[in-house]
């Protein structure tokens, strides 16, 4: 038998027609081995019923093939960690090192665009001529490894895969979009090309806070479903956009799967009959579809999921971090020094440096405006109709000021947030250093260090009443950035605990500054900083 196809682009809609002529010199062709042919089911009658036939690898290429046998129900499927195999008809459970979802398909491996999806680019207004539409011939979701990136030019490029469904289902994936200059949306078509029904928080995306994955769930209907995923940039001033993430694609009411998915590298599944696999440990590593991890060679290392181990580098100031003890009875503290954990750098080979030692003790600088200092040496509130600037203190004062850091304040907290996913709780976000608090030390440039300041709502002095107009308060703070490379930092507000917003962001580094921002809700409040790893500020 041979085979033609041709392929025809409507619009946003591929159709496919499939033509077969059968070859009277069949009869001539030796009979077919079993690894030369293929097991296929028809499509599905008004019954429910189907036929299993033999489809040769090659055409006109052997004869004999097994004849059709009827088939299962078009509703069987296999349970998560099987798949049906052809042959017998029958669920067989995966062997170690690879993993099936049953009636599902899973997409998390984004080192190539996986078979059967394909991107489509088009310009918003491709001009009088259409002279613009040769320039987004290129423009494309770019794989990254771990995840699919969005284009950054001024193209509309949609991400497009077709799957059949027998029962309902649905289509989960993960995503970050942190971008307004971007609109990303996500929709279905049926095989005629008609856009399916949805609402407006199906269709258009909702945006993310930087740096956080968010996941989008959306229910289909049996048959086919072609799904979109569509992203248009806007260019504002020439200002480079943050592109859309997409990963973890995951496709559910497929009537069964007829192989199972080798664990992607960094990966593994222990035992057969798994549906899903699990990141190799940190100093570990995997090639593609196996059943255990490898320790990585001495002086090497790894991190939770890696594919592969790293030399580990000789230690330098990136690798340790200083933390002031709090207030011993005596009113004094020093400087420690920690490693950044887990620690990959070594010590004894040419040009490491040492941990330093532990500084001499030192007076603890005053408390903080509002506060005031006890018997036991730590930074306690003033009493109620008493003040303090540090040192003593006799009435109250409507407000934080913070200008000492020798312990982080009990409605302040630091904490360290990674875009991959990969744990880094146990990073200093932040760390006090006396008369300031800077940006600590990660583990990756994925690594995103927060600095959040709960305030539980804000009351104007009577004093000022009626002067403020619609001010209930406001925040201040002096900063500065010192950047090896590209660096941002944020300033992030989210009111009663709903979404984060971004008020401010500066690029590179900054010579010392103050900012102020007017606070016009008398509401709880959480006030954030957030840097990426290994680009210093205070």
């Amino acid at each position: 038998m041979r085979e033609q196809v041709w392929a025809s682009w409507l619009p946003r809609c591929l159709v496919l027609i499939i033509t077969a002529h059968t070859s009277s010199a069949s009869a001539e062709l030796r009979p077919c081995d079993r690894t030369e042919y293929n097991y296929q089911y028809t499509e599905c009658d008004s019954t429910g019923s189907r036929w299993r036939v033999s489809i040769p690898v090659t055409p006109n290429s052997c004869s004999d093939l097994p004849p059709p046998t009827r088939g299962t129900d078009c509703s069987f499927s296999c349970p998560a960690g099987k798949f049906l195999e052809m042959s017998t008809q029958q669920c067989t459970p995966c062997l170690a090192g690879s993993y099936s979802l049953g009636s599902g398909l899973r997409f998390d491996q984004w080192d190539a665009i996986p078979a059967g999806f394909t991107n489509m680019a088009s310009f918003l207004d491709p001009g009088p001529n259409g002279e613009d539409i040769q320039a987004c011939n290129r423009s494309s979701w770019t794989p990254q490894g771990v995840y699919l990136e969005s284009n950054r030019d001024e193209c509309t490029v949609s991400l497009v895969y077709a799957v059949h469904l027998e029962k309902l289902g649905s289509v989960s994936f993960t995503y970050q979009y942190p971008d307004s200059n971007i609109f990303f949306e996500f929709y279905v078509q049926n095989e005629q090309c008609q856009e399916m029904a949805q609402t407006d928080d199906q269709k258009w995306i909702k945006a993310t806070n930087n740096g956080e994955w968010e996941t989008h769930k959306v229910s289909l209907k049996t048959g086919t479903n072609i799904l979109y995923w569509r992203t248009t940039v806007i260019l504002v001033g020439g200002k480079m956009v943050k592109p859309v993430l997409l990963k973890n694609i995951q496709i559910e009411g497929v009537a069964y799967t007829s192989e199972c998915f080798p664990c992607r590298p960094g990966w593994f599944s222990p035992a057969p009959g798994s549906s899903s696999c699990e990141p190799c440990p940190s100093n570990t590593f995997s090639i593609k579809g196996v059943s255990s991890c490898t320790t990585c060679p001495e002086h090497h290392y790894s991190h939770e999921g890696w594919a592969e181990c790293k030399v580990r580098p000789p230690c330098s100031e990136k690798d340790y971090f200083q933390i002031h003890t709090a207030c011993d009875s005596e009113g004094k503290t020093q400087v420690l020094y920690r490693w950044v954990e887990p620690k990959i750098c070594v010590e004894n080979v040419t040009g490491a440096l040492e941990l330093p030692a532990t500084g001499q003790r030192e007076p603890c600088p005053p408390c903080n405006p509002g506060y005031y200092n006890s018997n036991d040496s730590t930074c306690l509130p003033c009493p109620a109709g008493t003040h303090s600037d540090g040192t003593y203190g006799t009435e109250p004062v409507l407000g934080y000021e913070y200008k000492w850091w020798n312990v982080l304040p009990s409605n302040m907290k630091t904490s360290c947030f990674n875009v991959g996913n990969s744990k880094c709780d146990d990073m200093n976000g932040w760390e006090v250093a006396g008369d300031h608090i800077r940006s600590g030390a990660g583990s990756s440039d994925n690594d995103y260090l927060i600095l959040s300041l709960h305030v539980p709502g804000f009351k104007v002095p009577a004093s000022l009443a009626g002067m403020t107009d619609s001010e209930f308060g406001r925040i201040t703070f002096v900063f500065e950035t010192l950047c090896s490379g590209d660096c941002e930092l944020y300033f992030m507000m989210d009111v009663n605990r709903k979404s984060t917003t971004v008020v401010e962001s500066w690029e590179g580094s900054k010579g010392k500054q103050s900012y102020s921002h007017s606070m016009t809700r008398n509401a709880s409040c959480r006030i954030y900083m957030g840097l990426p790893e290994d680009q210093p500020c205070s």
